[in-house]
């Protein structure tokens, strides 16, 4: 293996260590300088691995293999082109959608950055020096292409540096000028592989038109170039999008000049002239609070976690009334459910009192928020956990144990009771429908007895004698059912027979009773 070859493996190993450097703390900080800085070094990659393939083929392969070899390297650099271009197109695309990204251990990844700086530096030198000691062109020109790699680090740098002393838009600057190198190396793949692959050249032959040497340039013109695409970047960096869910407020050196930017593409200028706040009103947001021993009004521990569900009702009492508004409603939430604990039992809150005390804290934090201006709707709030302290829960399960057996004996009585009461209500209903039945019956009975006789008066006296004889015969009838009774008219003459059963009275009346038995 060629001391050229060597050189190229060297520097692609250093070049995947740093990648994955680049890509580990665009994760761990958020920033897009970073990870666009690292997406470029991937494009290094591609390009070292082109020189290195050039330099074994055009010392080791045949003319045969060389062209099949070049023809399908190309048509794989053509692939990678487009593809990095694809993920400009990403990064350039989330670069201007906001400043809704907050950088995190910014110290760290600025170290991490000029740890890059460093790294490439030392690579473009020692390839320009082994490039020029054994006559390589190819290497030259890759060699000032990691050069060009620096410069990209050194813009992450200051847009990290910038973001820890509070200008955060540097780092989303910095990621569009890496953009830009993407474009150009995305574009330099494209071409040149595109031609390279009409023209029918080795690769040996045609890796050395991968990069113009930059040293037929003037260092001035690569300054000019860097500073306009700064400028160029900075100015761009007032493009913005509000998506459909969220509300655009536009500040001017902190006074708000526009409240509610509509959804879409937007310009403002830029920072630290104008700034632009995205803020998710739509969004239903979720925090946990606790878990928290809290006192109950009986003097008993309960620990005790809530969830608060929230969202945004006052974007600009949300942005400008308060700084932090997880930890003020995490404060407020903590306040609110001890006020309302210490206030009740411990039996009624571990037992029919939860939804009460979800919707009275519910309402004491509302309040508190709205004193304070926060611009912040409460959607719901619930109690995830609500138990008593691990030393004292056996005890408290066993006066649970007792509740329950309490609550199970009530409900028997009361199924008890349930039954029995209806029974008895129905008997009672049916006794007084029977009495008022039978009274009915008795005073319908003696109606038509008083009616009866009140006939029978009324026909005794029309006719008395007939009546009382009629009367007479009908009881004689009773009384005697079994003797034989002979009824006379008056037209017979019984002489000497006495017929004792005829009074002088009935004798004597005149009566014709006509005959029978």
């Amino acid at each position: 293996m060629e001391r050229r070859e060597r050189t190229v493996l060297v520097a692609i190993g250093a070049n995947v260590i740093l990648i994955l450097l680049r890509f580990i703390l665009a994760g761990v900080s958020g920033s897009l300088g970073l990870r666009a800085n690292a997406w470029h070094s991937l494009a290094d990659i591609f390009v070292s691995g082109m020189v290195y393939l050039g330099l074994v083929i055009g010392r080791n392969g045949s003319l045969k293999f060389s062209k099949i070899a070049t023809s399908l390297e190309r048509v794989i650099a053509l692939f990678v082109s487009v593809f990095i271009f694809y993920m400009g197109v990403e990064l350039f695309s989330e670069a201007i959608k906001g400043e809704g990204v907050e950088l995190k251990y910014l110290p760290v990844a600025a170290i991490g950055a000029f740890l890059g700086i460093v790294i490439c530096y030392f690579m473009a030198r020692y390839k320009i020096y082994v490039g020029r000691e054994t006559k390589s062109p190819s290497m030259v020109a890759d060699g000032y292409h990691s050069k060009m790699d620096m410069y990209c680090s050194l813009a992450v740098l200051v847009g990290l540096v910038g973001s820890l002393f509070g200008m955060a838009s540097l780092d989303k600057i910095a990621a569009m000028v890496v953009v830009v190198f993407i474009f150009l190396a995305a574009y330099e793949i494209f071409t040149s592989n595109l031609k390279a692959l009409l023209s029918k050249k080795t690769l040996s032959e045609s890796v050395d038109h991968l990069h113009l040497e930059p040293s037929s340039k003037p260092r001035a013109m690569i300054v000019i170039s860097i500073v306009s695409l700064f400028i160029a970047g900075y100015l761009f960096s007032g493009v913005y999008y509000v998506a459909w869910d969220e509300q655009g407020i536009v500040r001017r050196f902190g006074k708000v000049t526009q409240k509610n930017v509509l959804p879409g593409l937007h310009y403002r200028l830029p920072y630290p002239i104008e700034k632009i706040d995205l803020i998710k009103v739509e969004n239903i947001r979720r925090l946990e609070v606790g878990p928290n021993i809290l006192l109950t009004g009986d003097t008993n521990l309960i620990n005790v976690k809530i969830t608060v569900h929230y969202k945004i009702s006052d974007a600009i009492q949300y942005l400008l009334g308060i700084k932090k508004p997880i930890k003020l409603i995490s404060d407020i939430a903590s306040s609110s459910i001890r006020q309302v604990v210490g206030e009740r039992g411990i039996d009624y809150i571990l037992t029919t009192g939860k939804s009460e005390v979800e919707d009275a804290t519910k309402q004491l934090l509302q309040e508190v928020l709205n004193e304070n201006n926060s611009g912040i709707k409460i959607v719901n709030l619930q109690l995830m956990k609500m138990v008593p302290p691990e030393d004292v829960i056996g005890a408290f399960q066993d006066v649970a144990s007792a509740r329950e057996d309490k609550i199970t004996y009530i409900n028997e009585a009361q199924s008890y009771r349930n039954a029995l009461v209806p029974e008895a209500r129905g008997k009672a209903f049916k006794l007084l429908r029977e009495a008022e039945a039978y009274k009915e019956e008795k005073v319908n009975f003696a109606q038509g007895d008083a009616s009866r006789f009140l006939q029978k008066l009324r026909e005794y006296e029309k006719s008395k004698d007939i009546t009382e004889l009629r009367l007479y015969l009908e009881t004689m009838e009773k009384i005697l059912p079994k003797v034989k009774k002979v009824i006379l008219g008056q037209e017979i003459d019984t002489g000497s027979t006495d017929l004792w059963l005829m009074d002088e009275k009935i004798k004597g009346s005149g009566i014709n009773l006509g005959g029978g038995r």
